[in-house]
């Protein structure tokens, strides 16, 4: 890792700790306004973790896809992005980043704590058709994430009334939270489709089959299907409210497994595989 993209890495962290902090506070009870403040820190955050992206992206050679370090830096940028865009497009949703920035946070830390130190590409990961499954890949788990932060909320916005809902009624009216998570659920499902599909061609390229039911490819397709499902009920079968809700965080949990989980598990898996034998496109 560079100078640069430390300093910028830091400075990302220490942002997304104190926005965190400051929503702890401001959800706790303090009548301390800190709007101005908070929103300097999470777009100081976003900014410096958009340097971060680029000074890797730069100084590696390549997109940052080839560690756990660079994709979890990545998709942290992309959460809060996420976040941002959700932020000037529906009023009153900025405590949904008491879910979305720590989340994001995090996963940065682990990243640096598994290995940040520049890897050079091997033959597998030098493909185009990578790029773009990396990408949709880290997209659809970035919307997932806020529409879960969303759902958390709702559930929030419903279970406390009285003086203990004052700053839960704060938030968008449930209705509206509802159709935002939908709708993210629903970008997130599209983004999920193209990753499937461009993680098909670049399967084939690579070890001459569409589908191999490697681990990480089932547990994608599982996440998908489930989300499908998700939208299913929602569409067909009229649910909303708290068990579409519930199931919307339930739903996070096959996402992360895809992502996360079943590398650690498995490591033994073709995607992590070091040496192939087929030219990439």
């Amino acid at each position: 890792m560079s100078e640069p993209e430390m300093l910028f890495f830091w400075i990302t962290v220490t942002s997304y700790v104190l926005v965190t902090l400051l929503y702890i506070n401001w959800i706790t009870g303090s009548r301390i306004s800190a709007a101005k403040a908070e929103r300097a820190l999470i777009w100081s955050g976003f900014l410096a973790n958009t340097a971060v992206v680029v000074t890797r992206t730069v100084t590696s050679g390549h997109l940052p896809v080839r560690t756990l370090y660079e994709l979890n830096v990545t998709v942290a940028w992309l959460i809060v992005g996420v976040y941002l865009t959700a932020r000037r497009v529906y009023s009153n949703t900025s405590l949904v980043g008491l879910i979305s920035v720590p989340f994001a946070f995090l996963v940065m830390g682990w990243g640096y704590a598994e290995n940040p130190a520049i890897e050079p590409l091997t033959a597998a990961y030098k493909s185009s058709w990578l790029a773009v499954h990396v990408l949709f890949a880290l997209l659809s788990t970035a919307c997932y994430v806020f529409a879960t932060g969303t759902s958390i909320m709702y559930l929030l916005r419903n279970r406390f009334t009285g003086a203990a809902g004052v700053k839960y009624r704060l938030l968008p009216d449930p209705a509206d939270l509802d159709r935002i998570s939908v709708r993210l659920v629903m970008f997130g499902f599209l983004s999920g489709t193209i990753m499937l599909l461009s993680g098909s061609i670049w399967a084939k390229l690579l070890w001459g089959s569409y589908w191999s039911w490697d681990p990480v490819e089932t547990w994608s397709l599982i996440s998908w299907l489930v989300y499908g499902i998700y939208l299913h009920l929602y569409s067909t079968f009229g649910w909303r409210g708290n068990k579409l809700a519930w199931l919307c965080l339930g739903c996070l949990a096959t996402n992360i497994i895809s992502f996360w989980a079943v590398g650690i598990v498995t490591p033994d898996t073709y995607h992590n595989l070091e040496l192939i034998t087929r030219p990439v496109d």
